[in-house]
């Protein structure tokens, strides 16, 4: 005869099982995920360690009109100068991407992981998935999440996993892979 509390027990322990499976990135928070300065924009959540690493971004993305679009040297502006630069630039291509899909729908909003080079992504990689990382960027679906090594970052990039994003979340049901990469890609060459 089973008692109330092995009964307890079992429920309790069925429903941490239950929560690894069908919740993984919410239990697979690693000390990498801590310390984020968070930049809200129109459209994504830009998360980043440390603001030369969000001047390094906006510098790396060519896109937009008026001064902010420019590629010169940014050493001269303030925090909030490249705060407000990374924010025009991200929600332009953003408003882009949707322009070229032809997707306009109000969508929960993107969060844009900035990490500082190729290992720290990869790292970020194997422990998010449990796996060698064999991408220069990705998006989760789950998490609504654009993961992007600043240091391999151009604006073709960024509208491309952002593309994912606005796919996904404007359609009742998501593409097969292939179809949504087809979209992507055509939204990378046709950026400008």
């Amino acid at each position: 005869m089973v008692t109330m509390v092995e009964r307890t027990l079992k429920l309790t322990l069925l429903f941490i099982i239950w929560l690894q499976l069908f919740y993984p990135a919410d239990l697979k928070a690693t000390e990498a995920d801590k310390g984020w300065v968070e930049l809200e924009t129109r459209y994504t959540i830009i998360r980043y360690k440390s603001i030369d690493i969000l001047k390094q971004f906006h510098a790396s993305i060519h896109y937009g009109r008026g001064w902010w679009a420019a590629t010169s040297s940014f050493a001269l502006l303030t925090d909030d100068d490249n705060k407000k630069i990374a924010t025009m630039k991200t929600d332009a291509i953003f408003e882009r991407v949707q322009e070229i899909l032809d997707m306009r729908k109000k969508n929960e909003k993107v969060i844009i992981n900035l990490y500082p080079d190729k290992k720290t992504i990869e790292i970020a990689y194997a422990k998010f998935y449990g796996q060698e990382c064999r991408f220069r960027a990705w998006y989760e679906y789950k998490t609504n999440t654009i993961s992007l090594n600043i240091n391999d970052c151009h604006e073709g990039m960024l509208a491309h996993e952002l593309a994912h994003s606005i796919i996904d979340h404007f359609l009742k049901v998501r593409p097969p892979k292939n179809t949504a990469e087809i979209l992507a890609r055509y939204v990378d060459t046709h950026l400008k």
